[in-house]
């Protein structure tokens, strides 16, 4: 009994195991098209000398927009871009914000 128990438990967590090798297997493979389909695209667009609307829609999946912030005095509004086959890219170090001040009017 006890050797049974043993077996069936290690059959458990290899059969887990295969289960989970299998899924980092499907996410490699889907990030390597991923990237070669983005990577076409860059190579397309190797020269450009204008940004036109096809080409964003080409690299961009969507734009969000958040609501501003003038907590600070100074009108904050967080933008994130979330790119075609790689998805949302947060650089290190990188603002996350864009800060826009108001200019005073002078008469």
């Amino acid at each position: 009994m006890k050797l049974s128990a043993d077996y069936e438990a290690e059959q458990k967590e290899l059969t887990e195991q295969v289960k989970a090798w299998r899924d980092a297997v499907e996410t490699f493979e889907q990030d390597q098209a991923d990237f070669a389909s983005f990577a076409a695209i860059v190579r397309k667009y190797v020269g450009i000398r204008e940004l036109t609307p096809t080409i964003v829609n080409e690299f961009v999946k969507k734009i969000i927009v958040h609501a501003p912030d003038k907590s600070s005095g100074h009108r904050r509004q967080k933008i994130e871009l979330v790119w075609n086959f790689i998805g949302e890219v947060n650089l290190p170090g990188a603002a996350q914000t864009v800060e826009r001040q108001r200019k005073g009017r002078t008469a």
